[in-house]
């Protein structure tokens, strides 16, 4: 099994009229109630290409045909370049990588297992291990440190990154003059504006604020990125029954308009600008109002997201490997492994939040990367699939062996034992008297053992000295600037 070339797009929610439907109320959407843009410049470039501005209210609605054409010249697929090109994301048709998410804050602490707030130290940590872990294929913020400057945190956390993994970098900034800052270190990383054009070395986040808006830093940093001409994730995350529709199909049509709005200026910023179809859409726990992270009802709705960028021809950005619960127990098991599979069979490219996070995004945990990455390395085999040749349909071995026999001694069974079977690295499969004798060990014993002995030996290829004085410099000049 490839890791790095799985393959989803066999699980399809939505009926291609419905998908078409979909579509078509999202267009009724911007064209009759309009987009809010809390952005002067924004609002005159919309104006300027014809949409409907009311300057009073900072709503605009969108012509049909402005939409449709800023699909049109949206690239239909995404190299985002890693440190190590064998680690190159390619987010195209159904191919599928996974990664962890975004912004948690707290971290249940590898040695003491006390639950505390981040530092710059694990987010250096967590970027460490997921280096290590096969089936983590990028880095998605992970964490957000509560010791350094907050006003710049996105700042150390992406150079942290850089640092200590070789593997794709994404993060999401807090301001539009963090987003110019985070591109500067992806060109500073990739060697130069011309080189990073070619190899893109970072892939930034904006969303929408459900229903129907887009705050002022979040419309300037698309119209910065897109200048640059920097990857941008454009999506929204509305939440069932409080910022969007209870009916899951409503929520599609909100979160449809509101990536479409901001699609649409990104395109009307630079023509051709890369951009990834982003969604982040859960439901609302209706008892507490309260954010649902593990909901089942989260993969069925990227599902289908999935299938309507791929409608408009899109690379996308997904959610699924999310939970409420506190620990890593059976609740996490069951929430992460439904989204995930879910998400990855409608061939989601670039699923976030598939590893570490526990707590409704809150929480970090090193066991629950070393749990997750096994879990992931299932799904991988899934989308593997069956493979019907002459070889795999195993006739002769069938005729070799016949009635009352065994498959064991054969060198056919040797030689398709790895490519067919997926072999833990960590799930135990012993007997209980095997298991015992090795200490019984639950599976957070034993994925905390995994995560110290990954930091104690696991080395990153450290970036060039020059690239390193780079970073900081952007750094210390967002300190004695934006960051006061």
């Amino acid at each position: 099994m490839d890791a790095w070339n799985l393959r989803g797009g066999q699980l399809k929610i939505l009926a291609q009229n419905e998908i078409e439907e979909i579509h078509q109320r999202a267009l009724d959407v911007l064209r009759e109630v309009g987009c809010y843009f809390e952005h002067e410049k924004a609002l005159e470039i919309l104006k300027n290409h014809g949409a409907s501005v009311d300057s009073s209210t900072g709503v605009v609605k969108f012509p049909r045909d402005m939409v449709e054409e800023a699909l049109r010249v949206c690239p239909p697929s995404m190299l985002l370049a890693a440190r190590d090109p064998k680690k190159d994301i390619h987010a195209e048709g159904d191919r599928v990588y996974f990664g962890p998410g975004t912004l948690p804050v707290k971290v249940r602490d590898l040695h003491t297992g006390e639950v505390r707030m981040g530092t710059l130290k694990d987010v250096e940590e967590f970027a460490r291990l997921i280096d290590a872990l096969e089936f983590i294929h990028f880095w998605k913020g992970m964490l957000t440190p509560c010791d350094v400057n907050q006003k710049v945190v996105e700042l150390y956390t992406a150079r942290a990154a850089f640092n200590n993994t070789t593997k794709q970098v994404s993060q999401t900034p807090f301001s539009t003059q963090g987003a110019i800052g985070l591109c500067r270190m992806g060109v500073a990383v990739a060697g130069g504006e011309e080189a990073f054009r070619q190899r893109p070395m970072i892939l930034v986040n904006m969303l929408a604020v459900s229903p129907l808006q887009w705050t002022r830093e979040n419309v300037g940093a698309i119209i910065a990125l897109a200048e640059r001409g920097c990857p941008i994730i454009v999506g929204s995350e509305p939440q069932g029954g409080t910022t969007g529709p209870t009916p899951l199909a409503g929520q599609l049509v909100l979160n449809v308009a509101e990536s479409l709005a901001g699609i649409t200026l990104t395109q009307l910023v630079r023509p051709n600008t890369p951009v990834m179809w982003g969604n982040v859409g859960s439901i609302s726990d209706m008892h507490t109002g309260m954010f649902a992270s593990g909901a089942v009802e989260l993969g069925l709705i990227n599902a289908a997201m999935n299938q309507i960028a791929k409608f408009y021809g899109l690379p996308t950005y997904s959610t699924g490997g999310m939970s409420d619960s506190k620990v890593s127990d059976a609740q996490a098991g069951v929430e992460k492994s439904l989204q995930v599979l879910t998400v990855a069979l409608a061939g989601g490219n670039y699923i976030h939040d598939a590893a570490g996070m526990l707590e409704t995004c809150l929480l970090s945990s090193h066991e629950q990367y070393v749990i997750d990455n096994e879990m992931l390395g299932m799904v991988a085999r899934v989308l593997d699939g069956i493979r019907i040749t002459p070889e795999t349909l195993a006739f002769d071995a069938i005729r070799e062996v016949g009635p009352r026999g065994n498959f064991m001694g054969l060198r056919h069974t040797l030689d398709h034992i790895r490519s067919e079977h997926y072999l833990p690295r960590l799930f135990d499969r012993a007997t209980r008297e095997t298991w015992e004798a090795n200490g019984g060990k639950d599976i957070r014993e034993v994925a905390r053992e995994k995560a110290k002995e990954i930091l104690a030996t696991h080395e990153v290829e450290p970036l060039p000295p020059e690239v390193q004085e780079e970073l900081e410099a952007i750094i210390q000049e967002a300190e004695e600037t934006y960051g006061r």
